[in-house]
């Protein structure tokens, strides 16, 4: 920083300050949008946990049909020779991700399936 005697002088000070000042706003956003590129592997997995372990409960019907079919399908067909800890944990953690799956997509499963039951009374 020189020594400012004039105004002319204060003058060029402040825009050469102003340009360091854009210069330095430019290197932040870089920082962060490269920070932003680092963290997008870890903001998914906490994405994907979320889904496993925090189920959705906009729609209570489609919980309601997600959470007979996971009582039915996974604990007495698929899981029925696993131990007990996994019978009681896996359908649990599939259950809320099915939950947050047909509740993100519903509207197009919807559509599938009512589709499908057009083609065949076809």
């Amino acid at each position: 920083m020189n020594r400012i005697q004039t105004y002319d002088d204060l003058l060029n000070e402040k825009a050469e300050l102003e340009k360091l000042l854009l210069v330095q706003r430019s290197i932040v956003r870089q920082d962060i949008a490269e920070l932003k590129e680092e963290l997008r592997p870890a903001k998914q997995l906490v994405s994907f946990l979320g889904k496993i372990t925090l189920r959705d409960k906009n729609n209570s019907l489609l919980n309601l049909g997600v959470d007979v079919v996971g009582d039915v399908l996974i604990k007495n067909f698929l899981l029925a020779k696993t131990g007990w800890v996994s019978r009681l944990i896996l359908p649990y953690f599939i259950k809320t991700f099915t939950s947050n799956v047909i509740n993100k997509n519903g509207q197009g499963i919807v559509k599938k399936l009512t589709n499908g039951f057009r083609s065949q009374k076809s």
